[in-house]
């Protein structure tokens, strides 16, 4: 196993910050990016969108969060470790999760709901393995659970005025109860990207969003 991989596997709880560039200071989407830190903030990771060149500048103003792209998770040593797959969909978006070995952890499935954040997260085999289903009104917060039981959850953090209002750059916090498997909390991980994505990019929600 990897370094990284036991890193993640250990961790009770994960900082992800994205990371700012400067244009979007003056209104142009650039690539998602990311730095991740375990709980005493040290990098362990980064991950990035791998759209690049003139059509992905094209496709994330024209588009935004409906295009397709996908994104690396990569080691300090810039070795790929994890990679995601994001199709384009109108509605219900799924995210596929897999190493760089092209073996399959699992995907999330956004799912109908009206004023809710609803996503059911899936397993290698299909199988619903943790369910997000928030309220409208705790728009901050995206918490897992499994039979009731909760698995841990996402918390979006206060970035500052400035980042707030001229950039896209957030920072979350995902924390992970006791007793997770590795994969699921990959998956958790990977989720936060996902809702940053299409929850936060352009500091806007679509009200197509708050019904899908």
């Amino acid at each position: 196993m990897s370094e990284i991989k036991q890193i993640i596997g250990e961790a009770k709880l994960l900082h992800v910050q994205q990371v700012h560039e400067g244009w979007e200071l003056i209104g142009i989407e650039s690539r998602n990016k990311y730095k991740i830190l375990d709980e005493r903030s040290n990098p362990i990771a980064f991950a990035a969108e791998q759209s690049t060149g003139l059509t992905g500048t094209i496709l994330r103003q024209v588009l935004g969060h409906w295009r397709s792209f996908n994104v690396t998770i990569f080691d300090q040593s810039k070795k790929p470790v994890y990679k995601m797959n994001f199709p384009f969909r109108w509605f219900f978006k799924t995210l596929y999760v897999s190493d760089t070995e092209g073996n399959e952890i699992g995907h999330l499935q956004q799912k109908f709901a009206i004023f809710r954040k609803k996503f059911d997260v899936h397993d290698v085999n299909g199988n619903v393995v943790a369910k997000i289903n928030s309220s409208f009104f705790r728009f901050w917060t995206f918490e897992f659970f499994h039979n009731n039981r909760s698995l841990g959850k996402i918390q979006k953090k206060w970035s500052g005025a400035l980042s707030e209002i001229f950039t896209d750059k957030d920072n979350f916090v995902v924390s992970y109860k006791p007793a997770l498997s590795q994969e699921i909390k990959v998956l958790m991980l990977a989720t936060c990207i996902m809702v940053d994505i299409i929850y936060f990019e352009n500091n806007k929600t679509d009200v197509t969003d708050l019904f899908s």
